[in-house]
């Protein structure tokens, strides 16, 4: 459904999907989690869509009266980190590992590890 909002590619998707948002956000909001934010910006690659272009429509989404993110800073720095080249769902990890204290996140994933806050494994 969310891709749908952003992406608007689908006649008879795309209505359903915006009066749905509509009616969720007049009821009381839109609850995002993690989860699904990282979902989308997974499934926004495959429309070969720039990667600023993916950042701007994650981050105008996270924005908008009545989208609840369980910690709004903490998305808007990962999404930075996104927009600098991250993996989205890594950083939403990093910035919420680093919100609770809980560093270094351990990975054997050399580009996350370039990271600050993340350690690099190594299997021998």
């Amino acid at each position: 459904m969310v891709v749908r909002l952003l992406i608007g590619d689908d006649p008879q998707q795309t209505p359903i999907a915006e009066q749905a948002f509509l009616d969720a956000i007049a009821s009381g909001g839109v609850y995002l989690p993690d989860v699904v934010l990282a979902e989308v910006a997974w499934v926004l690659r495959g429309y070969d869509l720039e990667r600023a272009t993916r950042y701007q429509l994650l981050e105008r989404l996270v924005r908008t009266r009545g989208v609840v993110v369980d910690d709004i800073d903490a998305v808007i720095d990962a999404l930075e980190q996104f927009r600098l080249g991250g993996d989205l769902a890594d950083q939403l990890i990093l910035a919420r590992a680093a919100g609770t204290g809980a560093l270094p996140v351990l990975s054997f994933d050399r580009r996350f590890a370039a990271s600050e806050g993340v350690e690099l494994l190594s299997p021998g």
